[in-house]
């Protein structure tokens, strides 16, 4: 990598050397499509986004969180565009984690939209798990008047995600 201000000037800057962004930078958007393969991409992209802060002490429930919200938003809208944000929090010091997706969060008829939202938190229960051991919070997101699909969040607070991090398996 080179640090460059002129495209004719290139100043090296070994890996070793850079120093570690801060945390009120944590600011990552990325657009996946829903699939199998989408928790996997979207970890990889967050491991690589998140690597260049010091926040190694959470990666391993930050990476398990994006994990569980993109594999159910991947049920739920299959092949279609799925959407992730990462961004640090510095009023409660935490990691907030959301993603959407297209599938509408309410539906005509009032019963098949409980039962939708009944079976979207079936799906996340792991992801409930990990977040209530960090001690954090998540949720679905109500839609916006100009907004379809649904967002899932979550939060991770860097001192309960941390100590989970460091639990034995």
């Amino acid at each position: 990598m080179s640090v460059s201000l002129c495209p004719l000037i290139h100043q090296p800057v070994p890996a070793t050397e850079r120093p570690p962004l801060p945390l009120g930078k944590i600011a990552y958007c990325f657009t996946l499509p829903g699939g199998p393969e989408a928790a996997g991409i979207a970890c990889d992209n967050a491991r690589a986004s998140l690597s260049r802060h010091s926040i190694s002490d959470i990666t391993l429930p930050a990476l398990q969180v994006v994990s569980e919200l993109t594999a159910a938003a991947s049920l739920f809208a299959p092949g279609q565009a799925l959407y992730v944000h990462l961004r640090w929090r510095e009023e409660d010091d935490s990691l907030r984690t959301i993603v959407w997706d297209p599938h509408p969060r309410t539906h005509a008829d009032p019963d098949s939209t409980a039962t939708c939202i009944a079976h979207r938190k079936r799906q996340l229960l792991r992801l409930a798990r990990i977040v209530h051991e960090c001690g954090g919070n998540w949720g679905l997101s109500e839609p916006a008047d100009t907004s379809e699909g649904t967002r899932v969040w979550a939060d991770l607070p860097r001192t309960g995600a941390a100590a989970y991090a460091r639990q034995p398996l």
